[in-house]
């Protein structure tokens, strides 16, 4: 399968396509990257070098690529402006015209512990015009309120945002960062009749770059035939496994290269309940 994956990039660490790309290329899918920003490393890490691409270079980057070939799928993480939000909705809407196309969409607007840390427009075009086009959505718990406008902070909260943004369009809604008990980590995977929670072992101070690594091991593992439930488990298994290699190695950029074994073979399996079942219980 081949995935267009519109996103930022780094030359030093794994955030974004650097992370995303090189899951989905690990396990075995084509992927062409399109850069929103070319950065030396994280900013977390100190001020970087690089900038934001001219927009007008981003839409000529990916529609010179969707000319010669059509992808499977497209995946947008980071947008850096909100223009790339609206030529890539426009460049989506052409592409259906031909068939259908799956897109992907995570949301990259803020975290819990940082607050929004995109323009306010860029929040708005994801929340307006992205998401009423996406198959599936990947919001943190933060980012998921915003699209929501609605409070997140239990998981009865989640639920119910989730829910209603699967009224607006999507067909599913994982909450890759959901509230959990003390030393878990909980995903949530919702979809029109079903909903199920994904839990791990939590790993503190994870380096950052995780949504992005999730996003990749997930889509891969979607394309590959999993359900999306036991696809996201997966992801989130070999998360916590890359996070793992990495505070053993003390690096404080995700150990991609040393820990690849585990996007293949995570060694430890997550736990998946089903939602839906424990309530009508």
């Amino acid at each position: 399968m081949a995935i267009l994956s519109l996103s930022s990039q780094v030359a030093m660490g794994h955030v974004g396509n650097s992370a995303t790309a090189f899951a989905l290329r690990r396990l075995g899918h084509v992927v062409w990257d399109v850069p929103t920003t070319l950065l030396s490393f994280h900013p977390g890490h100190g001020r970087p070098e690089g900038k934001a691409l001219e927009c007008g270079s981003v839409a000529a980057i990916m529609r010179s690529v969707v000319n010669r070939t059509r992808p499977d799928m497209i995946f947008s993480g980071y947008l850096a402006d909100a223009t790339n939000g609206e030529m890539l909705a426009r460049q989506l809407d052409r592409l259906r015209e031909d068939g259908p196309c799956r897109y992907v969409l995570d949301p990259v607007i803020g975290d819990t512990h940082t607050g929004r840390y995109v323009p306010q427009d860029v929040a708005v075009t994801i929340r307006d015009t992205l998401m009423p086009r996406a198959d599936i959505v990947l919001p943190n718990r933060f980012e998921l309120g915003v699209l929501a406008g609605m409070p997140t902070e239990t998981e009865r909260e989640v639920t119910e945002a989730a829910r209603h943004l699967l009224s607006i369009g999507p067909r599913a809604v994982i909450c890759t960062s959901a509230p959990g008990t003390a030393g878990q980590a909980h995903v949530l995977v919702f979809q029109q009749d079903s909903g199920h929670r994904i839990s791990m072992a939590q790993i503190p101070d994870a380096p950052h770059g995780t949504g992005d690594l999730f996003a990749g091991v997930f889509m891969a593992r979607m394309l590959d035939g999993m359900p999306l439930h036991h696809a996201a488990a997966v992801a989130a298994a070999a998360v916590h496994a890359v996070i793992g290699w990495s505070r053993a190695l003390g690096d404080d950029d995700l150990a991609l290269v040393a820990a690849q074994s585990s996007l293949l073979e995570p060694p430890l399996a997550a736990e998946i309940i089903d939602l839906q079942a424990r309530a009508d219980a």
